[in-house]
């Protein structure tokens, strides 16, 4: 399989050349293209009829190409130079979809042979399209987008989205009216822009944390896009692969990079059990070192200026030969230096409590599972954030109250 405008099915493959049977050798097939250097080949009887069954409900595209084999071509977001790799193993898609690689050209890129590749593909992505109620994506849904693209509407809704979001940086479609009577294509063009900002955000993130990188966090290996192309359709009529191939090459007409193309990042594979797992990879009496260690990887990134919208127990990965915790996935994030002044980002910071929410998350979860638990004990900070924004009102910081508050609760463990 290959994502570079060749990309040929394997099972399909294998039902063309009889694999599975005579009665396969029977069968009309067709190029489906994927939209982007993505093209696959199906039964005519499973193609037909594919975007009724899907626009009732949310579920993931059948059409996803991201599987173990496939052979991708990036390209670098600074040079433009080619990358070509192979998916062997995939996770489950979120707001992204994420696959480890192994470089074939260059078959080692910034020192390493594998590493986690990110992309924000919109059309694949199953959380964003789901958390919209939007349906599953299809060849016919790309047409329309591509069409919306060509007519100049959908870099036109970039430049007003991008100008909303510099003034507020928590606007959404929400924020619009009539959002639920936009235009399939509209809403394509929205996921498309999200994307990308989910993308910016988790790029800045990165390199706020430079010094974490490697230690508390995985390295940054690089920034690269995989191209769509102007034209996305499925030819009833086209049944040369090699013809369909040549005929995404003619390249996008759009002047806005990020209209058509799906941004990714390559990061360090970092290998161990998620935290949400930690009860059936360690014993009882590793439990609270482990959760402790992944509190102060939290606080770690929280100095850097960076809040965490979307604290999750598989956010975090754990060695299970040392122990060592590190935190990945920060595409829902909010900046220091996107916000005015210190109280509101300590507003923000009290109201996230992501401590709170981390511990106890893992408090509950392990005594439902194994009637046992660990404890949590708050630093004097959060008692203080606690003081100043969550005591009825909005109290002064820094006073007499504030000082007895805090030496009354700073012994306070949470248990079970």
């Amino acid at each position: 399989m290959s994502l570079s405008g060749n990309m040929t099915n394997s099972k399909c493959t294998s039902a063309c050349n009889g694999a599975s049977g005579s009665s396969a050798q029977d069968k009309k097939f067709k190029i489906v293209n994927l939209s982007g250097p993505i093209n696959i080949l199906l039964p005519m009887d499973e193609v037909e009829g594919v975007d009724s069954q899907l626009t009732d409900r949310v579920s993931p595209s059948p059409f996803c190409p991201y599987v173990v084999g496939t052979e991708i071509d990036l390209k670098t977001s600074d040079e433009g130079l080619p990358i070509k790799a192979q998916v062997i193993k995939c996770f489950e898609a979120t707001l992204s979809c994420v696959m480890v690689i192994r470089f074939i050209e260059p078959p080692v890129f910034n020192n390493t042979s594998e590493c986690i590749l990110k992309l924000l593909d919109r059309r694949f992505s199953t959380q964003a399209r789901g958390d919209l109620d939007l349906a599953p994506w299809t060849p016919t849904l790309e047409q329309k987008y591509q069409a919306f693209i060509r007519e100049g509407k959908a870099e036109e809704l970039f430049g007003y989205w991008d100008a909303a979001k510099q003034i507020n940086r928590e606007w959404s479609a929400y924020y619009v009216a009539n959002h639920r009577k936009w235009s399939p294509a509209k809403w394509e063009t929205y996921i498309q822009w999200q994307a990308h900002d989910i993308y910016e955000d988790e790029k800045k993130a990165y390199q706020l944390m430079a010094d974490l990188q490697g230690i508390s966090i995985p390295n940054m290996l690089g920034e690269v896009y995989l191209d769509l192309p102007a034209e996305a359709a499925v030819d009833d009529d086209n049944e040369d692969p090699d013809q369909e191939s040549r005929s995404t090459e003619s390249g996008n007409t759009a002047d806005e990079p990020s209209v058509h193309s799906i941004p990714g990042l390559l990061l360090q594979y970092v290998r161990g059990f998620h935290l949400n797992e930690l009860h059936e990879h360690l014993p009882r009496e590793h439990w609270q070192t482990v959760v402790d260690s992944s509190l102060t990887t939290l606080r770690q990134i929280q100095d850097c200026g960076i809040l965490n919208r979307n604290v999750n127990l598989r956010s975090f990965i754990i060695d299970p030969a040392t122990q060592h915790v590190m935190m990945i996935d920060f595409g829902i994030t909010k900046f220091r230096d996107d916000v005015g002044s210190d109280n509101e980002w300590e507003r923000m910071q009290a109201w996230e409590d992501e401590d709170f929410q981390l511990a106890m998350s893992m408090q509950g979860m392990l005594w439902n599972l194994t009637g046992s638990t660990i404890t949590y004990k708050p630093t004097e900070w959060r008692w203080r954030l606690k003081y100043r924004y969550h005591m009825g009102g909005e109290e002064e910081g820094g006073t007499e109250e504030e000082e007895e508050y805090v030496k009354k609760q700073k012994d306070f463990v949470f248990e079970r």
